[in-house]
């Protein structure tokens, strides 16, 4: 359980830091404030699934390790 809040805690500061990043460069208007908005859209999406596939295969994975006890 405790592997899972480290990812989910990981996860939100990943997040945040892109949001943070993104709302600087736009209101300092730098060159690749479209390219960061874009990066920050696909990190959206994306790394909410990895986090999901991942907590995934540990359950998996201790779940097995568990039915080699028995």
């Amino acid at each position: 359980m405790k592997i899972r809040r480290i990812l989910a805690a990981g996860g939100i500061v990943i997040l945040l830091g892109l949001y943070v990043t993104t709302l600087v460069c736009a209101i300092i208007q730098t060159p690749f404030t479209s390219q960061l908005l874009r990066a920050s859209l696909f990190a959206t999406i994306i790394i909410p699934v990895m986090l999901y596939a991942a907590m995934l295969a540990i359950k998996f994975v201790k779940r097995h390790d568990n039915d080699g006890e028995e």
